[in-house]
Formats: structure tokens, C-alpha cells, sequence
């Protein structure tokens, strides 16, 4: 998949089961024809996730009424 903007790189870790989620989105998209790597579909769902919560915390923690635990 194509970029067209430049591109840095951002290292994180993620859950187990968070990784087997994007391995299966990957094989999904391609079973659909399109040649991707995991990075790609990661970049894709990032971006996805930004632009629909345009991160709007009630958006990303599940709305106005549920408490957020404090960062230790």
C-alpha cells in the first residue's frame, strides 16, 4: 500500500490479543484482493479510529458515564 506523505516510525507494544485481532483484519483485507502488510492495516484502523473519535474521550473510553480509571 502506498504512501503519500513521508512516514516516521512509531514503535509500541501491544496485547496478545490485540495483535490476533489485526492479524485477522490483515488476512481479511487480503482474501479481499488488496496487498497489504500488518502495518499497513494498523495505519489504516489508527487512522479510522482517529477520525471517527476525533479523540473526544467519551468517544474513546465508551460515553459520558463511565468513570476512567486514574494512570498509576
Amino acid at each position: 500500500m502506498a504512501h503519500d506523505q513521508a512516514a516516521r516510525q512509531f514503535s509500541f507494544r501491544l496485547p496478545e490479543g490485540l495483535v490476533e485481532r489485526v492479524e485477522r483484519c490483515t488476512e481479511e483485507t487480503r482474501e479481499a484482493g488488496l496487498e497489504v502488510t500488518r502495518a499497513d492495516v494498523v495505519r489504516l484502523l489508527l487512522k479510522h479510529a482517529l477520525d471517527a473519535t476525533h479523540c473526544k474521550v467519551e468517544l474513546l473510553f465508551g460515553g459520558p458515564g463511565r468513570k476512567r480509571r486514574a494512570r498509576r
